[in-house]
């Protein structure tokens, strides 16, 4: 993601890791000059890989004779350092304007003058000749340029081409030289966008190598630094501490972005555990360089990210969130206004952790806000959705079915107006239809939406999915409940044969046990004995232990079937 595209918060849950924090700034061209902590971070943060020419780059650059690292002799095939970080400079104007031929123009003249047979550096103390190993580093970030342009126009076969080059050049650097820790932090530059262009082929597991291999060379770039300065410490003068340390923040935050990337990515993996530790390591660093939080440009993109991880299903601390998405809030009433469209999606998020943690009545008043906000502002949408479907939980948890019931209508209305029939969002809201229904015993209406539900998922998912399989499970108990065991039957029957395909022994114990009392209340002992001997075969398969409701309600039924059979035998 360095230099090109990168990972954003969408309050849809869209997560797409084309999006940039920032836009794209260049550095300054002249060398030695020094850069203000707000504005290396700036460019830093803005776009990681575009920043060929950074002033950390010029001072390391302005190295006195001596320091161990091969020079080029004087030659007449001259190039002046200068004309290199000029070219670079314009190459990032265009790639911030999206002129990527242009772009790729003046990256390309940049690499002409850096495959001259001598650099030139104006120094402090004069002329001096480029040394090969900082040579490499500007090589190879360079090319990283050119890769995150051809990322841009999805030339991803050029892309990799171009990012596998760079990478070559920083590993030529020596690990015991002065610009080791930069060829450390352009390594990490290519890796991210290799890992970008993985992610656009859905190819995840590589790309989440090569993002924890970028987070790898982020972190030795830190320690290099770290050890750097201790070492000559007491030599240093003030100025040298003070951009030692703009620096080492510059690069933590260079970390903290390939941290939230890494937490994007595993919550797109479904690890959302794991997206939550990096999560959190990304805002620690963070606070650390910028403890205010409204100084922190990116502050909306990691609150909107931390608080939907904290809501998830499997992390549930509703109350850490809370404070987040509050903030996000807030920082939306400031940027867009109060009444702005914006603000509904954390009006949602508010919505939904009111519910969650009991408070209805204020679950229903925000989202009453967010839908006359949201029809005010948009008119049909996603958000005023999600917003009546808010509401309708609440309602449902109050036990005020009719309203609950109303509000999940009202969603599946606006959502046939911007959806596609078989999103699996319209499969959600109707199972929490159905589930209404059932509970206040409109059996007839439960059974009509869980039908719509399986259709969808049927569609969606395909015939041998695992939540297909729990809806036909469910809309067998519906169907029994409405008097109806014969559908029930098949329902349930065909939830039965997805578990077996899938191997899952453990919901097939699971499914043939609820066949087998369904038969035993129809009346037929011997259909329910076959279900309840295979529901067994299953648990012992599956090793569930005895003490599993299952398990032993299975057991018991098989015991007095079979002392029902011996009592048979003994009056007869």
């Amino acid at each position: 993601m360095s230099g090109s595209s990168s990972l954003s918060y969408d309050a849809s849950y869209d997560d797409d890791l084309d999006r940039p924090w920032e836009s794209p700034g260049s550095a300054s061209s002249t060398p030695g000059r020094s850069t203000s902590l707000r504005k290396r971070i700036s460019q830093k943060f803005s776009l990681p890989s575009l920043r060929a020419d950074k002033a950390a780059d010029r001072t390391d650059g302005s190295s006195r004779r001596g320091d161990g690292e091969s020079r080029e002799p004087p030659a007449i095939d001259r190039a002046n350092e200068r004309d290199i970080s000029s070219f670079n400079d314009k190459g990032n104007e265009f790639f911030a304007n999206g002129e990527f031929d242009a772009a790729l123009r003046m990256y390309g003249e940049a690499l002409k003058l850096l495959k001259s047979t001598t650099v030139v550096m104006h120094t402090e103390g004069g002329e001096e000749y480029m040394p090969l190993a900082m040579r490499r580093v500007r090589t190879a970030r360079c090319l990283v340029n050119v890769g995150a342009v051809h990322i841009r126009r999805e030339d991803y076969e050029d892309a990799t081409t171009s990012l596998e080059v760079a990478m070559r050049h920083s590993s030529q650097v020596t690990s015991n030289g002065k610009h080791y820790h930069k060829a450390c932090e352009v390594t990490a530059d290519a890796l991210e966008n290799l890992g970008l262009v993985l992610f656009k082929q859905k190819d995840y597991e590589k790309s989440s190598v090569m993002y924890s291999d970028a987070l790898d060379a982020r972190r030795k770039c830190l320690h290099l630094m770290k050890a750097k300065h201790k070492r000559r410490f007491h030599l240093k003068s003030k100025e040298e501490v003070r951009k030692y340390r703009d620096e080492r923040n510059a690069s933590q935050l260079e970390l903290s972005v390939t941290l939230f990337y890494m937490s994007l990515l595993k919550e797109r993996q479904g690890a959302i555990e794991e997206a939550v530790e990096y999560c959190e390591e990304s805002l620690a660093i963070r606070r650390e360089v910028i403890p205010d939080a409204k100084q922190d440009p990116n502050a909306l993109n990691l609150s909107s990210t931390i608080g939907r991880l904290y809501i998830h299903d499997r992390v549930q601390r509703y109350k850490d969130a809370l404070g987040y998405l509050h903030e996000v809030h807030r920082m939306k009433c400031e940027s867009s206004g109060p009444e702005h469209f914006d603000v509904v999606p954390s009006l949602n998020s508010i919505a939904f952790v009111h519910n969650a943690t009991g408070e209805y009545q204020k679950c229903i008043v925000l989202s009453e806000r967010a839908i006359g906000i949201a029809t005010h502002g948009r008119g049909i949408n996603k958000e005023t959705a999600a917003a009546n479907v808010n509401k309708g939980d609440a309602h449902r948890n109050l036990h005020d079915y009719a309203l609950a019931i109303a509000s999940y209508e009202e969603a599946l209305d606006i959502q046939a107006k911007c959806l596609e029939p078989i999103d699996m969002t319209n499969a959600s809201v109707l199972e929490k239809l159905a589930e209404t229904c059932f509970e206040s015993l409109d059996f007839p209406k439960a059974i009509a939406a869980l039908e719509k539900c399986v259709d969808i998922k049927h569609a969606a998912l395909g015939p041998d999915s695992l939540d297909l399989a729990r809806s036909h499970s469910k809309l067998g108990e519906y169907y029994a409940k409405a008097g109806n065991p014969t559908h029930g039957i098949k329902s349930r029957t065909r939830a039965l044969r997805i578990y077996k395909h899938l191997d899952r022994k453990d919901m097939a114990a699971a499914e043939h046990n609820k066949i087998a009392g369904m038969w035993k209340e129809a009346g037929e002992p011997e259909k329910a004995m076959e279900h309840y001997m295979a529901s067994l075969w299953n648990s012992r398969e599956a090793r569930l232990p005895s003490t599993d409701p299952i398990v032993a309600d299975t057991i018991k039924n098989v015991a007095s079937f079979q002392n029902a059979a011996a009592e048979a035998v003994k009056g007869a």
